[in-house]
């Protein structure tokens, strides 16, 4: 870790004046829980490499491994270059959770949102603004089991984590809907697990969506959603929003890729490498990784 901290200031007044960009860890596997050591490698070596970074922004369903004290010095470190730090923290009320008669655990392990919403408190200091930690209840759910006919879905647990989320200042949230036949590899897996994915119509999306929003805004905050048929569109990664909340205000290269339909995301470099790195969190309807392998960490 020293080693990191040396370079930052070896390179702190040498960056070019490029069009400074977002480094994102990750989309595709939780970089701060599994690859911290490789999260922080990958963006000192394009520091090293002279690229302007405005904003690293880090996706996890641990924030208890963003306050390990290597992550936390090497987040502070980068508020000390200028360079900003933003949290996607998801917290859906399904880790440790059992679902239904069969046992099923939809996030085998994710921390239990009780635990996760704990530490919030922890993660604004960190991140120095509420306005920093967007706090994703992604995915909302409805799976029936095959046999059974039991209907599981996680809305009945979007009340509590907004008010205790709130209690730390978070002001911004984001959702999303698990829907079958967008990812084979997702419907194949709950066929499997012997559960379906009932899909939420659009009145019912805009339903559910307009109730959220009211919980929120009870204390002064706002909801959004992932690239949801129905809804309107909306930035996980906002070139605009970075921008405003950058301590020094400074300027970022706002082009979006739209690589998903209504997906209106800032461009930003994706430095968890492919094919993905495995997530051992496990999620039964994660479309990032083909396949679940049980912790060696």
């Amino acid at each position: 870790m020293g080693m990191y901290m040396e370079q930052m200031s070896l390179f702190k007044d040498e960056k070019k004046k490029n069009d400074s960009v977002v480094l994102s860890a990750s989309r595709m596997t939780d970089m701060p829980k599994y690859y911290p050591d490789v999260l922080m490698k990958e963006v000192m070596t394009r520091i090293e490499k002279g690229v302007d970074v405005h904003t690293v922004v880090f996706w996890t369903k641990h924030p208890d491994a963003i306050l390990k004290s290597t992550m936390t010095e090497f987040i502070n470190n980068l508020f000390s270059l200028g360079i900003q730090c933003y949290l996607h923290c998801t917290i859906t009320g399904m880790g440790g959770r059992i679902v239904g008669s069969d046992g099923l655990y939809m996030e085998p392990n994710a921390p239990k949102a009780s635990d996760a919403l704990a530490v919030l408190p922890e993660i604004v200091e960190l991140f120095r603004n509420p306005m920093r930690v967007m706090l994703r209840i992604d995915p909302l759910v409805k799976i029936r089991n095959n046999v059974t006919g039991e209907i599981f879905s996680n809305f009945d647990c979007v009340k509590s984590i907004i008010e205790n989320s709130a209690k730390a200042g978070i002001k911004t949230y984001t959702i999303s809907f698990l829907q079958s036949n967008i990812h084979k590899k997702v419907d194949n897996r709950f066929k499997k697990i012997g559960w379906s994915i009932e899909n939420f119509t659009i009145s019912q999306k805009r339903g559910f969506f307009d109730r959220i929003k009211s919980m929120a805004g009870k204390f002064g905050g706002k909801v959004y959603s992932c690239s949801v048929y129905g809804l309107e569109e909306s930035r996980c990664i906002n070139g605009y929003l970075l921008e405003e909340l950058h301590p020094d205000k400074k300027y970022i290269r706002k082009d979006e890729p739209r690589k998903r339909n209504l997906c209106g995301c800032t461009h930003s470099i994706d430095i968890g490498g492919w094919p993905p790195k495995k997530c051992f969190t496990g999620c039964q309807y994660c479309y990032a990784n083909s396949s679940y392998h049980e912790p060696s960490i």
